[in-house]
């Protein structure tokens, strides 16, 4: 039986870095479950993101090379999985074949899918080198940081256009039409062009609860619409936590109060898998 798949949000990271350098045995015992296959610790790009906010050099590389010594798979970013949800289905209701593809892969898979380019397991920057790179080169970052302010101003404005009921309905569906169509195959795996009419035919078949990320991620989104979600960098990438996170681990570790205030809504969709645990319970049971 494979061991369990555990992703850590950054707190849990960070606290499973620090009790490992301050308390004794401790290492020991987390290197042995690793090697042993008692767990399997699951990271994302967030993670790289998160530390790279870490200005202090000392701080942030130590613990993007504890990121490696986990031996971690790596969770796809959420677009990507929600890509994947959107062409699965598609290509199912085209009755045409598709390759699947997991949402945890090693390192050097990740990063080609996030650069668009082939990237060997050979050349594939460590945690560090990537953590590093962004802390010297704070440009790297930008398209990231500029993606959030693009974000931040939409909830504004749909919080504003809500509260003045000017959103209708028919806008909202049309809208998660939209979005479903956006992550749409323009060519099958064997690079034949895709007609409109089989894809405008699945478009009126689906909606995004039939795709976990996208179910996940839209309940989410309502809930912060009702102004209970806020709007700060810690917040966002919270969310990205637990959307990816939820429907393809069988555990997730956080302590995080904001976490358990979006989990319901996202348990509502039906697409949550992983149990949820604080870092103490973790410990506790995995590592005692």
């Amino acid at each position: 039986m494979p061991p369990p798949t555990i992703y850590l949000d950054q707190d849990a990271l960070i606290n499973l870095y620090e009790e490992s350098v301050k308390t004794p045995g401790f290492k020991d015992k987390l290197t042995k479950a690793i090697a042993d296959a008692q767990v399997t610790i699951v990271l994302s790009p967030w993670h790289w993101v998160e530390t790279a906010q870490t200005k202090d050099l000392t701080k942030a590389l130590p613990l993007a090379e504890f990121m490696d010594s986990l031996r971690p798979g790596w969770l796809r970013d959420r677009r990507h999985l929600e890509t994947t949800e959107v062409e699965q289905k598609f290509f199912q209701f085209a009755g045409i074949s598709y390759p699947p593809r997991g949402a945890i892969v090693a390192r050097a898979e990740l990063l080609t899918e996030m650069n668009g380019f082939y990237v060997s397991p050979e050349r594939a920057p460590t945690s560090r080198e990537f953590v590093e790179g962004w802390i010297k080169a704070p440009k790297l970052m930008e398209p990231i940081v500029d993606s959030y302010q693009k974000n931040v101003r939409a909830l504004v404005g749909l919080r504003e256009a809500l509260a003045l009921g000017k959103v209708t309905s028919e806008m909202m569906k049309e809208g998660d039409r939209k979005h479903i169509q956006r992550h749409l195959p323009k060519s099958t795996p064997n690079g034949v062009v895709l007609d409109e009419g089989t894809k405008n035919a699945f478009l009126d078949k689906v909606t995004q609860t039939d795709f976990p990320t996208l179910s996940i991620e839209s309940e989410i989104a309502e809930y912060s619409w009702a102004n209970r979600g806020r709007t700060d960098w810690n917040s966002m990438i919270d969310k990205f936590h637990l959307i990816s996170s939820t429907p393809y681990t069988e555990i997730v570790v956080s302590d995080d109060r904001f976490f358990y205030l979006l989990l319901p809504s996202a348990q509502k969709t039906g697409h949550v898998k992983a149990a949820v645990m604080k870092f103490a319970q973790f410990c506790a049971k995995f590592l005692p």
